[in-house]
Formats: structure tokens, C-alpha cells, sequence
């Protein structure tokens, strides 16, 4: 079985966005941003074979705030600029569904969306991952639950562009590691893959 990394995407892999003074995901493709030493990171894992898992809750096509076509413009574009920087994700999982949803297809109480750890479960199945000497890097306690339920070590990455409530939950939150840039990741890194 092998380790891997989870990493969850919006405030992490790319930055969060201001819109009408609120910080959200990106709304359109040109919003997309990387945020800064997420590519040292990612090619850190990938120089020492470490599968990168992106593990991410995406409700806005269930919320409507945009359609299928937007959604996957916007993850073409967040894989294009890593790409670009030379660095990949190695699989994708993502949660469509939202207890809001205006589809009521996506309107269910499902294991996948985080904080319940149902896709890191199903990566581990399909992608044969030891899921207690793994770890997962998110920007918020629901990713740091998701992964806590399941064995991982976690690391909550530490930033003020989110919505205050999480941002105060986060403040108080007790991750195995707290970082406050990328550039905390990798010692971390190196030690619990030694």
C-alpha cells in the first residue's frame, strides 16, 4: 500500500477570490490563481513518487451559481497553470452535492462531502493508499475532519481569505500541524515520509 498526500483545492492549491467584498472559489476560469509555493510542494511530492490526491467539495453547480461547463473550466484551468509550472495531480475527487442544492439530485446527505471522508475512502480503494500513514493538507477544520475520521496526520494550512466563520473556527482548530504559508509544508513533509 503507499502513502499519498490529500489536498484539498480552493485556498489551497488555488487562492480564494474577493467577490462583492466576500472571499468565495472562483466564480470563472480567469479568476484561477495559484497560491504561492503550492507548485514547490506539489513537485517535492512528485519528485519523491508520493501520490497527490486533490480532494475537494464543489457545490456551486448544486447551489447554481453556475453550470457543468463553467465547474470544469475552472478545474481545467487550476490543472493547466500546475501543469505549466511543471507539477501534477495525480487523481481527482471531487463533491457535487450540497444540502442546498436546487438539483435535487445533488440535494442528499452524502459520505463524500467533507467533512465525512467518503472520497479519501474510495481513493484508498481504488488507488490502494494507506490512509493512517497518509496526510492531508486542507485550509479548513471540515478537511482536517475528513482526514482525522480516517487515520490521516493532518496539516491545516493557516490563511484570513475565507468567509470569517471559518476563519475563526480555523483560529482554533487542532490540527497535528498548522502552517501559515507553503513554505511550512515541506519540512513537515519530510518528516512523516521519511
Amino acid at each position: 500500500m503507499k502513502k499519498a498526500v490529500f489536498i484539498d483545492r480552493d485556498g489551497v492549491i488555488n487562492k480564494m477570490v474577493s467577490i462583492a467584498g466576500k472571499y468565495d472559489s472562483p466564480k470563472k476560469a480567469a479568476h484561477v490563481v495559484l497560491v504561492e509555493g503550492v507548485v514547490e510542494v506539489i513537485s517535492w511530492l512528485n519528485n519523491k513518487k508520493i501520490p497527490v490526491i486533490e480532494i475537494t467539495n464543489q457545490p456551486d453547480f448544486a447551489l447554481g451559481n453556475y453550470d457543468w461547463q463553467t465547474l470544469g473550466d475552472i478545474e481545467s484551468r487550476v490543472h493547466d497553470l500546475l501543469n505549466r509550472a511543471g507539477v501534477y495531480i495525480d487523481k481527482i475527487y471531487q463533491c457535487f452535492h450540497h444540502p442546498n442544492s436546487i438539483h435535487p439530485d445533488l440535494n442528499i446527505n452524502c459520505d463524500c462531502r467533507k467533512p465525512k471522508s467518503g472520497l479519501l475512502i474510495q481513493a484508498a480503494r481504488e488507488l490502494n493508499l494507506d490512509l493512517k500513514h497518509s496526510v492531508i493538507l486542507g485550509d479548513n477544520a471540515t478537511d482536517m475532519e475528513a482526514g482525522k475520521n480516517v487515520g490521516c496526520k493532518t496539516i491545516l494550512f493557516f490563511h484570513t481569505y475565507d468567509i470569517k466563520e471559518k476563519v475563526n473556527v480555523n483560529k482554533k482548530y487542532k490540527a497535528d500541524f498548522k502552517v501559515y504559508s507553503h513554505q511550512g509544508v515541506i519540512p513537515i513533509l519530510r518528516k512523516l515520509f521519511k
